[in-house]
């Protein structure tokens, strides 16, 4: 097929030429001249040549596996996020009858800790609960009573005027825990364990006079106070008993006497130590400890 089209080409191109000479030999025009028609040739389509373009790289594209919800018990257990809080202590002092002041404690980031109070020279520890809060009913010691309260680093202070102070005689023995301490007042003519004396395991007398313990011994070294409160009528003889126990016998032990006064409270020191263990069962009696006290065995 191609080489035919390539003579009926040659042919008609022949054929042209002839015609063209002989129309310009013999001067016709070109509207004299007599049209020939020329074969039809099919050429091959054209090819479009073009750059290569080279397709960009296929990413290597690494797809995370689909997760698993979590499990609701699993995500109950996950603690929420911490809101910031105030994390001060605040301390009120409120009088009331009898010479008291009504302590409150609230101490939001000192939950379940160490509370100590602090008053005219005693120090007494408690425990707040679970919302760092805690109260306490504190015989004053001083008119214009000044408490402070320490927990978890930080410290408050409090102030109650305390106007029937005067009515009331104060006696305060503290102590670290020592084991076996305790005050107790006898009125005149009682007897030991008879009607007229107090103790931490006596209830109080009709005129309100009682022993008022102060202090948690369950607190990390627990600070006690134990105070004898008695209006100023009474006169009851005040004394001081240690028990010899197999836990404090032949050992040393300090406490402290705080009176109440006009000119605010005057302070007794206590430093003993005990008989050995052999003593287990006595009990040691400090007779209206003053200067110059005399150590009594029964």
């Amino acid at each position: 097929m191609a080489v035919l089209r390539f003579l009926a080409t040659a042919a008609g191109c022949a054929a042209a030429a002839f015609a063209i000479g002989q129309f310009m030999e013999n001067g016709v025009s070109r509207a004299q001249a007599t049209p020939v028609d020329l074969p039809e040739t099919f050429p091959e389509a054209p090819v479009l040549i073009a750059a290569r373009v080279e397709a960009p790289p296929v990413p290597n594209i690494v797809f995370d596996r689909p997760q698993a919800p979590r499990d609701p018990a699993r995500l109950a257990g996950i603690a929420a996020p911490r809101v910031a809080r105030d994390c001060g202590l605040a301390l009120s002092a409120e009088p009331r009858p009898g010479a008291m002041a009504l302590l409150q404690v609230a101490a939001p980031c000192a939950r379940d800790a160490r509370l100590t109070l602090r008053h005219q020279g005693l120090t007494v520890t408690l425990l707040t609960d679970d919302e760092g809060r805690a109260e306490t009913l504190f015989p004053a010691l001083a008119k214009r009573a000044v408490f402070m309260a320490e927990a978890n680093g930080a410290s408050a202070v409090a102030a109650a005027d305390i106007a029937d102070l005067a009515e009331w005689r104060r006696v305060a023995l503290q102590s670290d825990g020592g084991e076996g301490l305790s005050l107790h007042a006898l009125a005149p003519g009682a007897r030991h364990g008879g009607e007229g004396h107090l103790s931490r395991d006596m209830p109080a007398s009709a005129s309100g006079a009682a022993v008022i313990v102060l202090g948690d011994p369950a607190a990390p070294l627990p600070r006690l106070v134990e105070i004898y409160s008695a209006p100023t009528g009474e006169r009851a003889a005040v004394s001081v008993e240690i028990e010899v126990t197999e836990a404090n016998c032949g050992r040393p032990v300090a406490a402290e006497l705080l009176q109440s006064g006009d000119r605010g409270p005057a302070g007794t020191g206590i430093e003993l130590t005990l008989p050995g263990c052999d003593a287990v069962g006595e009990l040691l009696v400090l007779q209206n400890p003053e200067p110059g006290m005399t150590v009594a065995s029964r």
